[in-house]
């Protein structure tokens, strides 16, 4: 006859308290390497598969790129990849916004601290509407509700556009204490901020150029040069937000996660 072993309440307490670490660097990598992914996969495979579907405008001129609402809203299995992404994304997304926040808010060097908090928190929030509206753009394609696509699309680039903005005004203008020198690390972050900053919004300028061109003169190939530009804002918004993997010490350690 077999004893039946019972465990003491130590033991029973450890194994309900395990937990998976995973560290920060990898975490933010996940995070910002995910929407390139989905971006990458989606375009290249609506140019393999689906080339004239997704290149086709109302004036049935040639293009030879797809937007990236004609990839992820016509053509399969793009559009599931891309919802797929950045559900995976969504959440690790939303944690940085607010691990970032926090870390801001301990910064002891700063003055004028009366006024400092109000201004990060609101800074924060508008991020969070960006990633908010970003959502809302990947889950309602133009075919489905396209005034909602519009106004996420509008909202999505007002929210980008004001956070780097403002982001960059407090790294650069934003007084510190008299003895605070800002030291190397601190000048390179910022400084690929600004650069990325200029690069993203001269690029939604010329891709509205494009845009308007298009639907003005229904010249060949000056949709897929809108194209092109909306993938450079896409991707310069995801390298301005990875600018905070050199930011954040690399040696901060671990996430955990219990189960």
């Amino acid at each position: 006859m077999s004893s039946v072993q019972f465990k003491t309440k130590e033991e029973t307490k450890q194994i309900m308290s395990s937990r998976a670490h995973v560290s920060m660097r990898h975490f933010l990598l996940f995070a910002y390497s995910l929407p390139c992914f989905a971006l990458f996969s989606c375009v290249g495979l609506s140019l393999l598969k689906d080339f004239e579907k997704s290149t086709r405008t109302h004036c049935n001129v040639f293009n030879f790129l797809p937007s990236i609402s004609a990839s992820i809203g016509d053509c399969e299995p793009q559009r599931y990849i891309w919802r797929l992404c950045f559900a995976l994304d969504s959440v690790p997304r939303y944690a940085i916004a607010f691990l970032q926040l926090r870390r801001l808010l301990n910064r002891h060097h700063i003055a004028l601290q009366e006024i400092y908090p109000l201004v990060q928190i609101t800074n924060s929030a508008i991020h969070i509407l960006e990633l908010t509206f970003l959502l809302l753009l990947t889950y309602i394609s133009s075919n489905e509700i396209k005034w909602i696509h519009e106004c996420s699309f509008i909202g999505f680039m007002i929210c980008s556009l004001v956070h780097m903005l403002l982001t960059v005004l407090i790294d650069y203008f934003w007084p510190r204490t008299i003895n605070y020198r800002v030291n190397d690390q601190e000048k390179l972050t910022r400084g690929k901020r600004l650069k990325w900053f200029l690069v993203n919004i001269m690029s939604f300028f010329i891709s509205l150029y494009f845009y308007f061109r298009h639907n003005d003169y229904c010249e060949p190939n000056i949709y897929s040069m809108y194209c092109l530009f909306e993938y450079f804002v896409v991707l310069t918004n995801i390298a301005y937000h990875a600018v905070v993997m050199d930011e954040w010490d690399q040696n901060a350690g671990q996430i955990q996660f219990f189960y």
